[in-house]
């Protein structure tokens, strides 16, 4: 007997229904026009092996609510942007740590060249926590919502 291995999250991330719905996501103001040829085009790019399968995700993403025609557009719906909420989150964690170098490389410099005060690294920290705190609060929203039973389940468990 064979056991399968489990899909994951990032295999999930890369089939071509998910290809499909972030490559609409990507594009400006999440929608693409409705014009002739575009599925088309899309199923090229995103090398759908048949036009087929391409019609059967399209046609799933339509029915479940992730995709809709609005306008001559085909858009993302919140539901569907939803699916991409923690690569999102992510990304923009990563520019802050990235911005957030970069001050503390400026301010340091500021401070050696007697620019700034000492006292405005600690103004600086200050500021830092308060985004950070807030960043945290933001991200809770992405997290998985377990009801009141299994939370109780977890802290048992963890005696």
């Amino acid at each position: 007997m064979s056991i399968k291995s489990p899909r994951g999250i990032r295999t999930d991330l890369q089939t071509p229904r998910t290809k499909l719905l972030y490559f609409i996501y990507l594009a400006p103001g999440s929608r693409i026009k409705n014009e002739p040829g575009i599925k088309s085009k899309v199923c090229k790019a995103l090398g759908y092996k048949s036009d087929g399968h391409f019609h059967y995700d399209w046609n799933y993403l339509l029915k479940s609510g992730m995709l809709r025609e609005e306008h001559d557009y085909f858009v993302v719906t919140d539901q569907g942007k939803e699916e991409f909420a923690l690569h999102s989150t992510a990304s923009k964690s990563n520019s802050r740590i990235i911005a957030i170098g970069i001050t503390l490389i400026f301010f340091f410099i500021l401070v050696k060249i007697g620019v700034l005060p000492e006292q405005a690294i600690a103004v600086l920290g200050v500021v830092l926590v308060f985004l950070g705190y807030l960043s945290s609060m933001i991200s809770k929203r992405n997290e998985p919502e377990l009801p009141i039973r299994a939370r109780i389940l977890l802290k048992e468990m963890n005696r």
